[in-house]
């Protein structure tokens, strides 16, 4: 069932001591310019807003593994819909596995997009947590140094056993249901997302996920959980399918998502970590949540 997600809008915390910017994702509709802003409890001034009719730059990283018609089906939807959006929208892309690589610089065209994506292999050992923090370094500075929208697109479809670091605690005793060890075996996954979580958490760029293969299994479910609390943590979303006949319809709704997304600039002077709110007249805007200031 497609979910309807409301309109996110950017929030551009610019310190006055400071030369720095923090970006932070909201949801919600209705006109930007009425939002106001309050950050530590004081109010602060709205000083512009780019909307969707600003440029905005998607860096698509791949970390595809193991199912090619999935991945097909993910490349022929991205270059449709990024077509039909236009050329306000630059994609770039990177490939996740043996260490970030850059494929194709951020560009308007979707043919040179298209042999970019058909250039990669379907093969290898996934990376996406081995990378995720350097693609946000790289998002948020792009944010500082240009007046545009950018948002994260991870494509994966990796297991936690794929991975090249060895993620999972064996069971001692696989004869003894009551063995401490089977209650365990996710813990190291969980101190990387911890890990992982606690740096993204001053993160400007929303993160976006799709997964192609939805596992069950008791060690991918705390993966999963994971790569969900990343996009949570940024203001992004992850959405994982269970099938290639449901690819389509997940790339457009996704990326109909960033599409939608503003960002709203305010003036505003703070340090540490503090409460952000956000509110409209009509009520169709409410967000609270913890941010941390440059």
């Amino acid at each position: 069932m497609r979910v309807r997600r409301l309109a996110a809008l950017a929030v551009l915390l610019v310190s006055q001591s400071s030369s720095e910017v923090f970006k932070t994702a909201v949801w919600g509709e209705g006109p930007a310019q009425d939002l106001a802003v309050s950050l530590g409890g004081e109010i602060a001034a709205v000083h512009s807003v780019q909307t969707v009719e600003d440029h905005l730059i998607l860096l698509l990283v791949m970390d595809t593994v193991k199912f090619p018609d999935r991945v097909d089906a993910v490349r022929d939807a991205l270059v449709a819909k990024l077509t039909s959006l236009g050329p306000k929208y630059f994609v770039g892309v990177m490939s996740a596995q043996d260490g970030l690589r850059v494929v194709l610089d951020p560009v308007r065209g979707r043919a040179k997009l298209s042999e970019a994506l058909q250039s990669l292999d379907v093969r290898g050992l996934p990376g996406l947590m081995d990378v995720i923090e350097q693609v946000s370094e790289i998002a948020d500075q792009t944010l500082a140094s240009a007046e545009v929208r950018v948002a994260v697109l991870f494509i994966t479809d990796g297991e936690i056993e794929d991975y090249r670091g060895d993620y999972t605690i064996p069971v001692v005793n696989p004869s003894d249901s009551s063995d401490l060890s089977r209650r365990f075996r996710g813990q190291l996954i969980l101190e990387r997302i911890r890990s992982i979580v606690d740096r993204l958490e001053g993160a400007q760029a929303p993160l976006f996920f799709l997964h192609l293969a939805r596992q069950y299994d008791s060690l991918n479910e705390v993966y999963q959980n994971g790569i969900s609390e990343f996009s949570q943590t940024t203001g992004g979303r992850a959405v994982f399918v269970r099938g290639v006949q449901e690819v389509p319809a997940v790339v457009e709704q996704l990326l109909d998502e960033i599409a939608a997304h503003s960002v709203v600039s305010i003036d505003a002077s703070c340090e540490g970590i503090q409460k952000l709110e956000i509110r409209s007249p009509v009520g169709s805007v409410r967000h609270r949540e913890t941010v941390r200031c440059p």
